[in-house]
């Protein structure tokens, strides 16, 4: 099957060598990075909250088969064709960089190809991933394979050009919950103690707090 992973024995190596500087100082880790981020991924179907974040990577077909495999191999996407049927037609990953204390971290977005196609996000530029809408925005496939993949993937908008750093500043950038607006940790639920409260339709700040990912 086209989507099975080779064996690296020689980054094996390296990773365990290298294993006590990984547990004492944090990684952040690289676009679609499955070997210490998860693929950047945050939940095991869709992501249900607003993600704020700049665009560093669009994912290549050989790194989408790679996440596609990862995420199987973990009990991620667990609803789609086991054989990745209609995976790279119908779906484009992208990867948004989010502040951490220790850097950042890499967080990846599922869109579909030609909502992608349609207006190709640049490196540097900010957008908000948001789930869609079950109520308003669904779409009915008669490809059981599409209707799922539509169920995984989420609107990803562009909210500023890279170089336009006026617009970009007046935004809080992180994951934040959909209805509150509430910053949360990057991985699991709970709201961050020092974090940003957004307006969950205009993503401003509403209550600017100190980040402590």
């Amino acid at each position: 099957m086209f989507f099975r992973i080779p064996p690296f024995k020689n980054i094996l190596s390296a990773i365990w060598l290298l294993g006590g500087l990984f547990a004492v100082f944090p990684v952040s880790a690289a676009p679609f990075d499955c070997s210490h981020n998860r693929c950047g991924l945050l939940a095991r179907g869709t992501n249900p909250n607003l993600v704020v974040g700049s665009v560093d990577a669009v994912a290549s077909d050989l790194q989408m088969k790679t996440v596609f495999s990862w995420a199987h191999a973990h009990g991620y996407w667990n609803t789609l064709p086991a054989d990745g049927h209609g995976y790279l037609p119908f779906v484009q990953l992208v990867s948004v960089s989010v502040p951490t204390e220790s850097g950042s971290r890499s967080v990846t977005v599922l869109m579909t190809r030609e909502e992608f196609n349609s207006g190709p996000l640049k490196p540097g530029a900010l957008v908000r991933y948001s789930p869609h809408d079950a109520a308003h925005d669904a779409i009915t496939y008669k490809d059981p394979a599409k209707q799922a993949y539509w169920v995984l993937v989420g609107c990803v908008a562009q909210l500023c050009a890279a170089e336009d750093t006026a617009c970009i500043g007046r935004y809080a950038l992180g994951k934040f919950e959909r209805h509150s607006g509430v910053q949360l940790h990057l991985h699991g639920n709970r709201p961050l103690v020092n974090g940003v409260v957004i307006d969950p339709t205009t993503l401003l700040p509403r209550v600017s707090r100190k980040t402590n990912l």
